[in-house]
């Protein structure tokens, strides 16, 4: 996960007078962050009426509606994960030794990525399993049945113990790909000079409205071929080890964190990306009602194309999410703080309790809209509960769930209610910033 404020790199001023440099804060990319982690729940709430997600629970009311919901929603929300991903990698190796941005990114990801597994996901795939066992099927439905059972060491060997959490586990590799290059290539390397011309280039063309839309062919193209290539990879398919990804899986999204690793390295880029186009949200919507996705049953050149115009709508949703946060959300205040410290609970959270909300509506005789509503509610207003309750109150709660030992400091933040008070006011952190602006503080 990305953390919300960073330090961004200015020449350096051996003027005694001068006061260090504050860090600045990027309010706009940690509010589309944290508002589409909340969107998750939606997201998965849908599954439970989806026809193309049967096996989710046993509800048996189902609704066309729910297929476009979820698959518009992936065009989208793990895409800009992985921007915004890229991003403040980039920008925390620029503050941080390479082992103490290691230590950090395994703190704040692999530790509430190992403690949901074990915990919440565990209890999900258990649930699964006693819902999808066939009517006298031999062996009871416990716990211990369910441990000792050929279906717990698939859940563990064949990766699905993942479930929500697989663009974490996907981006894992990402940071220490990151810190890999950060550490090899020596700082005055014309190398990294040219990539940082490169990124200001790319911000250079991607200005303006005919050259930008330009760049998004561009970006889908390069997304194609990413999916190409990595398709004839021998074993593409294949798991690399057990328990993990195929190669397929773990380099899909990569296009996306590398262009986050380009935006911090040119606020040229950054600003270009973020500017407003008035004709983005007609195309974002026109990209949302379409939903292109390629099928197995096309010939090649139809999949390929298909391909192309699955990839261009996701970087133009992804980018007008962007480019509306910016424009509409980037002074920050204590709701955008609130949000962003609950974004990280609310998306670890909330995949089991849909599941087991989910259940207990089977039996429930009400239209499908109410019931998606209300599960969606009542999931989300659980995970606000433990959150307000344990995550921000406790210390060994918030560093095995959110991976922070900020516990003290989040003590001084506001809470919901104080967040989302009448009189609470989006005060502004500090001057507007070009292009670049953000939310709370990295946990030491």
């Amino acid at each position: 996960m990305s953390d919300s404020a960073v330090s961004t790199p200015e020449k350096p001023d051996v003027s005694p007078a001068r006061a260090p440099a504050k860090r600045k804060h990027y309010h706009d990319i940690d509010g589309a962050r944290s508002v589409l982690m909340f969107l998750s729940v939606a997201l998965h709430a849908g599954t439970v009426y989806a026809p193309a997600r049967p096996w989710i629970t046993q509800n048996t009311a189902r609704h066309d509606f729910f297929d476009w919901l979820i698959f518009g929603f992936h065009l989208f929300v793990t895409p800009t994960f992985f921007f915004v991903g890229g991003f403040f990698a980039v920008l925390l190796l620029k503050r941080r030794a390479i082992g103490d941005f290691l230590q950090n990114r395994l703190l704040r990801t692999a530790v509430p990525l190992i403690t949901i597994a074990l915990t919440l996901n565990m209890v999900e795939h258990y649930l699964r399993w006693v819902d999808n066992r066939e009517p006298g099927e031999a062996g009871g439905t416990g716990v211990l049945n369910w441990l000792g059972s050929e279906a717990f060491v698939t859940v563990w060997a064949g990766g699905t113990w993942q479930l929500h959490l697989w663009f974490l586990v996907s981006l894992l590799p990402m940071f220490a790909l990151a810190a890999l290059v950060h550490g090899v290539i020596p700082k005055a390397s014309g190398l990294r000079a040219a990539a940082v011309r490169f990124a200001d280039w790319l911000g250079g063309i991607t200005s303006g409205s005919v050259s930008f839309a330009f760049v998004l062919l561009a970006l889908a193209a390069a997304n194609t071929a990413n999916y190409a290539l990595a398709s004839q990879v021998p074993g593409a398919y294949d798991l690399i080890f057990p328990g993990f990804q195929s190669w397929y899986k773990l380099v899909s999204e990569f296009p996306y964190f590398v262009i986050g690793v380009a935006a911090a390295l040119s606020p040229r880029f950054l600003n270009s990306l973020f500017e407003w186009r008035p004709w983005m949200p007609y195309a974002a919507a026109v990209a949302l009602l379409l939903q292109p996705y390629p099928a197995p049953d096309q010939s090649f050149i139809d999949g390929l194309g298909m391909l192309f115009a699955n990839q261009l709508v996701m970087w133009v949703i992804v980018l007008f999410i962007l480019q509306f946060f910016h424009r509409f959300f980037s002074e920050g205040g204590p709701r955008t703080q609130w949000l962003a410290d609950c974004a990280l609970s609310m998306y670890l959270f909330h995949h089991c309790l849909v599941y087991v909300y989910g259940r207990m509506l089977v039996g429930v005789d009400w239209s499908i809209a109410l019931e998606f509503t209300v599960l969606t509610l009542i999931a989300a207003g659980t995970v606000i509960a433990i959150h307000e309750g344990l995550v921000r109150r406790f210390a060994i709660v918030r560093l095995l769930f959110n991976g922070k030992t900020d516990i003290e400091g989040v003590a001084r933040q506001p809470g919901l209610i104080e967040a989302f008070s009448p009189r609470a006011k989006q005060a502004k952190s500090g001057p507007r910033q070009s292009g670049v602006t953000g939310a709370s503080a990295i946990p030491k």
